[in-house]
């Protein structure tokens, strides 16, 4: 009787999609990517920003990447997007012709800062984030700091006595006090140390992804 033969167990799909970027920076073969419509270089979600199209075809900025229907992908960066705009390329990808937000611009900026709210409020709740010049200064100083979260229009004394005994640690300011407070509690909005955790983690991605989008300004 001869032997069944044992079948070769199957290869786990990639999910490579395109060539990598050519902007020096490396993607894993299995890692997801998705192709910008202005440059048409592939890259990981986490550095564009994903639109869709509404039932009335107006284009939708969808910063979580959860809305229902093919998502249209450009890097984060507004020129990038106001001269997909202005060349068609959504439209063109879309195979129909859309609306655009009166602003989309603002549109995008407002999105950005409920989301990073957002991820701020889940910080606190999970006691990753430590808030007030003194104890942040704190924390910087017992080295419990992942990130310091400086507000954009801090007054620059805070800012250096702070940037003194941060170290190496990172800094972000992406958000005014008063965004940050309503987001922490009154009061809590200037100077915030956030410690390691995952809704931090996706807060600092969350905010070099805003600040590559508005070009590092001050947002």
């Amino acid at each position: 009787m001869t032997a069944k033969k044992t079948p070769k167990p199957k290869k786990a799909k990639k999910n490579w999609r395109g060539t990598p970027s050519p902007d020096g920076l490396s993607h894993k073969k299995n890692e997801t990517v998705r192709r910008c419509l202005a440059t048409r270089e592939t890259l990981p979600p986490e550095r564009l920003i994903r639109f869709c199209v509404s039932p009335d075809r107006a284009l939708v900025p969808d910063l979580a990447r959860k809305l229902p229907g093919r998502g249209l992908w450009v890097t984060a960066d507004k020129d990038l997007i106001a001269e997909a705009v202005a060349k068609g390329l959504f439209a063109k990808a879309a195979h129909a012709k859309l609306t655009y937000p009166d602003d989309l611009d603002a549109l995008i900026r407002t999105l950005f800062v409920k989301r990073l709210q957002s991820l701020l409020g889940f910080a606190k709740k999970a006691g990753l984030v430590v808030s007030g010049f003194e104890k942040s200064a704190e924390a910087l100083t017992k080295k419990q700091a992942f990130c310091l979260l400086e507000a954009t229009d801090a007054a620059t004394d805070g800012r250096e006595k702070l940037n003194r005994l941060r170290g190496d640690t990172p800094v972000l300011s992406v958000l005014s006090a008063d965004e940050t407070a309503r987001a922490l509690g009154a009061g809590m909005g200037v100077h915030t140390v956030l410690k390691a955790g995952g809704p931090v983690d996706l807060f600092v991605a969350e905010a070099k992804r805003f600040g590559a989008y508005c070009k590092n300004e001050q947002v």
